[in-house]
Parts: structure tokens; C-alpha cells; sequence
């Protein structure tokens, strides 16, 4: 017999089942406080990202010489990456992300005070480049290692809706903090955040079994024949380069107000967020390669687009595509990754940290090439609006690399 409220609201009923089919089912207890410690590392980034590039453009900077701290920033990192991995798998992932926080917190303290002391401008990119060495490996090995090969596109949609909601806030949050207090403040509260976000993962212990990690073997698996296709896939996070430098400053010179950039990134945000879940449910059902491929389309499109910008409601319509398009190539460009490494593993062919040190060595010779590029390109190109355009054709293309994996 059918219970008498169940006839009252069967729309109600069906609405919540159709939720429901969105959300990861039995997710791990190590999947849950990597999920509250990831949301929160994101609501600080979702804060300073953003005004990380614009903040080096307003003390002075040029183009030319943001591109040449970055790529700093990125060679280092390729050489000290298996150095990180040797670390999570000697003392464990949650211990390798605590570090990598913390590296954060000493960052934007470094990078505030390049305002008096230059030099801390090549100081500041060493200590980025070490904490993306401890962070990184760990974050994606820590993931890949209990995520649900079933259910792998909805967890990932998850993280990635999570992230969306924070950047719904965090931008427009800094936006305001910089309006009223400045730099400094903003760079204080992310630090706090940054610390805190270890608590989740550190309140139980973690169990490893230690092992070492190979460095020169490292480099010969990224260059190896078997992996050439999947590395030049992911070669196409060059174009992070741009959308994470470039545009925040192009953004900046269209909408000069701090707190009217975080409005439209948030704006954007919002728009795309329930896109993300749905993403997430239909990569676990349908063809991942497909979905990968249709992401990159629209992402590629939504480069072309931004030759075109002119006005804050361009930038918003752009942002808004873009947005959507990259999380259609994120979240089956993950699960497929994640998949690969547990695969590799299980048939013993690979340790699931070297898979993941693979895909980040690979995306990290994609920035490489795109910024020592940009940075070459801007010693002949001397309009800076058409520097702008040539960066944004860089992008797109690099955006379609995504298809190949």
C-alpha cells in the first residue's frame, strides 16, 4: 500500500527523485573532507584570483613581464613536480595539500609586499612555484584514489558545482574588500581561509604505506610513445594562461572598478553553475570523448568571441560561455583521467600518482609553451589591444588540443 503523502505530492516526490539523481551516492569519507577542504581552498581562490594578475598590472607591471613571472613560476614547477609526488606518497596527500596551503598564505604575503620591496617579484614566483609542487600532485592523487570509478562524473560535477557557488561570492566578496580596504586585506582573509581549509582533513588520520617515486623515470613516461596523444590533450591547458593572466587583465582596462569585475564574474558564475550538475550526471551515462569534444567547441568559440569585446556587458556574455564551455571539457576530461590512473593501477602498469603527475606535467609544458610564446609575441607586437587579440587566438586554439584525449 502506497503511503497516503506520497499521493498528496507526487510532483514534489518526482522533482526530489530527479535531484537526487544528480547527487553522488556512498561517497568516501576521505571524498567528503577533501570536498569541504577543495570548496574551501576554491572560495579563497574564487577571491584573489581574479585581482592576482590585475594587482602585478596596477603596481606597474607590463604584459611582458607578468607572462616572464609566470613562466618562471612554471619551469620550476616542471623540475620540482616528482619531488612533490615523492612527498605524498612518503608522508601522504593530506599532509602534501597542508603544506601546499600554507605555501599560499606565505605567497600573497610575499606578493603584497613586492610593492616595497621588487625583488620580492622573483622570490614570490619561487614560493608559487613550491606550492603548486606540494598542492597539486597531492590534491589530484588524494582524488583519484577514492573517488568511485562508478560515479566518478558526479563527484566531479559536485567539486565543480561547489567551486562554481564559491566563485558566485568570491569574486564580487574581493571586489568589495579591495574597494574598501585594499590589497591587503584581501590577501590577510584568503590566508585565513587557506589555513582553515586544512581542518577537514587533518581531524582523522591518514593511513599510507610509503613508497618512492621515481624522478628521472618520470620524465621519460611523460615523453614516452604510448602517452604522446593524451599528453598533447592536455597540452591545451595552455590556454589557462590566458583566461587566468590575460583576461582578468583585459577585463580590468574594460571595467575599471574592482567591485564591478567581481559583479560580472560572479554574475557569470551564477549562470553556468546548474549547467554543472547536470554535466556531471550525463558523463557517467554518455560518451565521455563526445561531451570532451563538444566542450571544447563551445569553449573555442566562446576565444573567438573575445575579439570582439568591447563593453562590461561583452565581457559578461563571454565570461558566461566560456565558463560553460570549460566546465563541459572539466568534468569528462577528469573523470576520464582519473579513470586512466586507477585503471593503470589495478593492471599494474602504473601507480595512480604517476598518472597524475603525468597529467600535470603535460598541462604544465602546455602553460610553458603558451607563455614563453605570449612573452615573445610581445616584443614585436607593440598595440597593446591587438597583443590582447593575438593572446585570445593563441587560446583557441590550444582549446581544441582537448579533443585529442
Amino acid at each position: 500500500m502506497e503511503h497516503p503523502i506520497e499521493n498528496f505530492y507526487p510532483a514534489e516526490k518526482s522533482r526530489w527523485g530527479k535531484l537526487k539523481n544528480f547527487w553522488p551516492r556512498n561517497m568516501k569519507r576521505q571524498i567528503k573532507e577533501h570536498f569541504i577542504a577543495a570548496t574551501m581552498v576554491n572560495f579563497a581562490l574564487a577571491m584573489v584570483m581574479l585581482f592576482e594578475p590585475i594587482y602585478l598590472y596596477q603596481q606597474g607591471y607590463s604584459l611582458q613581464e607578468i607572462m616572464f613571472f609566470y613562466l618562471i613560476v612554471y619551469v620550476i614547477y616542471f623540475f620540482l613536480m616528482p619531488l612533490g609526488a615523492h612527498f605524498a606518497r612518503q608522508k601522504g596527500e593530506e599532509p602534501g595539500i597542508f603544506v601546499g596551503s600554507f605555501l599560499f598564505i606565505i605567497f600573497y604575503i610575499s606578493l603584497f609586499f613586492i610593492t616595497y620591496h621588487p625583488w620580492l617579484f622573483y622570490i614570490s614566483a619561487i614560493i608559487y612555484a613550491f606550492q603548486k609542487t606540494y598542492y597539486w600532485p597531492a590534491y589530484h592523487g588524494n582524488f583519484a584514489k577514492f573517488s568511485k570509478d562508478a560515479g566518478e562524473g558526479k563527484e566531479i560535477s559536485l567539486m565543480t558545482a561547489a567551486a562554481s557557488l564559491v566563485y558566485i561570492i568570491g569574486p564580487v566578496s574581493a571586489g568589495f574588500i579591495i574597494h574598501q580596504w585594499g590589497y591587503g586585506v584581501l590577501f590577510v582573509v584568503v590566508s585565513l581561509i587557506f589555513l582553515t581549509s586544512n581542518i577537514a582533513t587533518l581531524i582523522t588520520k591518514e593511513k599510507i604505506s610509503p613508497a618512492n617515486f621515481p624522478y628521472l623515470r618520470t620524465y621519460k613516461y611523460l615523453f614516452s610513445k604510448e602517452n604522446r596523444r593524451s599528453f598533447w590533450a592536455y597540452i591545451g591547458f595552455g590556454e589557462e594562461v590566458v583566461v587566468l593572466i590575460i583576461w582578468p587583465i583585459f577585463i580590468s582596462i574594460i571595467v575599471a572598478d574592482a567591485l564591478n569585475i567581481g559583479f560580472i564574474v560572479t554574475l557569470a558564475t551564477l549562470v553556468t553553475t546548474i549547467a554543472v550538475l547536470y554535466i556531471g550526471q550525463i558523463t557517467d551515462s554518455k560518451n565521455k570523448s563526445k561531451i570532451l569534444s563538444l566542450g571544447s567547441m563551445v569553449y573555442s568559440l566562446s576565444w573567438f568571441f573575445r575579439l570582439f569585446i568591447a563593453t562590461g556587458a561583452g565581457v559578461f556574455f563571454v565570461d558566461t560561455l566560456s565558463r560553460l564551455g570549460k566546465n563541459i571539457i572539466g568534468i569528462p576530461l577528469m573523470a576520464i583521467t582519473y579513470e586512466k590512473a586507477k585503471e593503470m593501477e589495478r593492471f599494474g602498469s602504473s601507480s595512480v600518482m604517476n598518472r597524475v603527475v603525468f597529467f600535470e606535467l603535460s598541462l604544465v609544458v602546455g602553460k610553458i609553451i603558451a607563455l614563453a610564446a605570449i612573452y615573445s609575441m610581445l616584443f614585436f607586437i607593440g598595440d597593446q589591444l591587438l597583443a590582447f587579440k593575438a593572446t585570445f587566438i593563441i587560446a583557441g586554439a590550444m582549446t581544441l588540443l582537448y579533443m585529442l584525449l
